[in-house]
């Protein structure tokens, strides 16, 4: 018999596939340009779901941490996190708040006196002459300012409502997730491949692990230091030393950037009360924000991740620019999430090749 000539399917099939996978790679390529458009569009949504899940994941470790320590079951643990929790804003909103906001005006007040006497002191040293003429424009100019801040103030007050909506679902998402992490967590996983899930849920788990101690660092951190400063600028002598105490324990909520953004109002009510007065409160402040920086918040979060400052910072500006407040505020969590997921889905799956749980 001769032999037949083969037919040339197999090159056919070759470019076949070659061109399958090229079609199949432009199909990812444009999901994940969809997928990012949509997380552009929905990003407030986004942020708001993750703060849910960030603050639920806080609860979540505390209850269960009282669960193990005490006889209650964990859904009673939790119902006592959340008394507490309610009993001390209650109690802080009744007491401190009604204060606060009289010093926050006083403040507000002390700040725009601040900058009538900057702006005097400049011009009597002639550094003003490049940006004001001697026929009062700088006064006007300031004024300007003060006016248009005021009306950036007055937009944020009509927008309460939207606020008041977001603060409710915030409220709703984080209960329901706090009282029962797995159901969404097994969820989840069902929408993984069978052998991915075992994986998946380990990594789960060092996520969850690293929230805990980030979350209880940063909490620990803005009582200590808002109650620090609170005290140390009552025996100086700052008459505005609730309100500044206040905003400092809020603004050290974000790493790095929030105790820095604290330090102006201080720095200005101190030298605003006098010279000697205001290098007694940059002193005074320097030393308890490194004593928080260097000893107590990496004693609490060295169970968590070591943030490295320069790239922290990066993803801050980064997501303050692109999502605003909100994108600031939730940096450092995201970064942590991303960190621990990198690490053990890229480089210990993928570069090392290894299934084992860091930390």
């Amino acid at each position: 018999m001769t032999d037949q000539p083969k037919a040339p399917f197999p090159v056919i099939e070759h470019r076949t596939g070659v061109a399958e996978r090229r079609w199949f790679r432009t199909d990812r390529v444009l999901l994940l340009g969809a997928l990012g458009l949509l997380i552009w569009i929905i990003d407030d949504v986004l942020l708001l779901v993750f703060a849910s899940a960030l603050f639920a994941v806080g609860l979540d470790g505390l209850a269960t941490g009282i669960a193990k320590r005490t006889p209650l079951a964990r859904s009673w643990a939790l119902a006592l996190v959340l008394v507490l929790l309610t009993s001390f804003l209650g109690f802080f909103g009744y007491l401190i708040l009604p204060r606060f906001f009289e010093q926050l005006d006083d403040l507000w007040q002390t700040f725009l006196g601040f900058l009538e006497r900057m702006q005097g002191y400049l011009y009597e040293a002639g550094w003003t002459e490049t940006f004001f003429n001697n026929n009062g424009q700088g006064r006007e100019q300031l004024a300007d300012i003060s006016q248009k801040i005021a009306e950036h103030l007055a937009t944020a007050t009509t927008s309460g409502m939207s606020a008041i909506a977001s603060l409710i679902i915030f409220l709703a998402i984080t209960i329901f997730a706090a009282a029962d992490p797995g159901l969404y967590r097994r969820g989840l996983l069902r929408l993984l491949p069978v052998h991915r899930r075992r994986r998946m849920d380990e990594t789960f788990s060092v996520v969850a692990h690293a929230l805990h101690w980030w979350f209880l660092g940063q909490i620990v951190s803005m009582l200590l230091l808002g109650a620090t400063v609170s005290l140390g600028l009552w025996l100086i002598g700052i008459e505005l030393w609730l309100s500044l105490g206040v905003l400092t324990a809020l603004l050290t909520f974000i790493p790095f950037l929030g105790p820095i953004i604290a330090a102006i109002p201080i720095v200005i009510v101190g030298f605003t009360a006098g010279m000697q007065t205001g290098v007694i409160v940059l002193v005074f402040y320097l030393i308890i924000q490194n004593v928080e920086g260097n000893f107590i918040v990496p004693m609490i979060q060295h169970r968590a991740v070591n943030l490295a400052p320069a790239l922290l910072i990066s993803v801050q500006v980064l997501m303050g620019v692109l999502f605003g407040v909100l994108g600031l505020i939730l940096a450092a969590p995201l970064t942590v999430v991303a960190m621990v997921m990198t690490k053990m889905l890229y480089v210990e799956d993928v570069v090392e090749g290894e299934n084992k749980v860091p930390f």
